[in-house]
């Protein structure tokens, strides 16, 4: 397993871990917040593991279900399905096309790899984890104070503080 693997997998554990926390506390009323957020991501994960064998990613066509995002069970279900599939993968090799018509509405596809759009889906995960943990805590709900942070970015605090006189 790569270490970008790995990264992916903690980040959905992540989610996965507030996803039951908010489950088990009866917040079932932010998730109407923060579950487009999770279907999101969840999509863009759907996205890149459909993309695979034929190495060929689109990330506009996505499933955008209504059930993964206005309640915890689905979404829960999703990641936890999307972490098996990512835990079996191996070093992937080669090289893919990857949709991209952020733009304009003309489909151009554009070159890249497996670990390229690793880090993509791990970058874009944590983004949206932020506005999650943002839009809870206005909420009033508790939210780990690391959550939504990059690793680099939580490195980088820890340095910080320990460099402080």
């Amino acid at each position: 397993m790569t270490e970008l693997i790995q990264q992916n997998l903690d980040v959905i554990d992540r989610g996965a871990a507030l996803l039951e926390r908010l489950r088990h506390a009866g917040e079932r009323a932010c998730i109407g917040e923060v579950g487009p957020h999770f279907r999101h991501c969840i999509d863009f994960y759907d996205c890149f593991l459909a993309g695979l064998e034929p190495r060929r990613i689109d990330y506009d066509a996505r499933d955008r279900s209504a059930a993964v995002e206005s309640a915890p069970e689905p979404a829960l279900a999703a990641l936890h399905r999307i972490r098996g599939r990512l835990d079996e993968l191996g070093e992937e090799e080669g090289e893919l096309r990857v949709r991209a018509d952020v733009v304009t509405e003309q489909a151009t596809w554009t070159r890249s790899t497996v670990n390229r759009e690793l880090l993509f889906l791990l970058s874009h995960t944590i983004h949206h984890y932020a506005l999650i943990a943002l839009l809870l805590r206005q909420g009033g709900i508790d939210v780990p104070t690391d959550f939504g942070f990059a690793p680099s970015t939580l490195e980088h605090q820890k340095r910080q503080t320990e460099c402080a006189p």
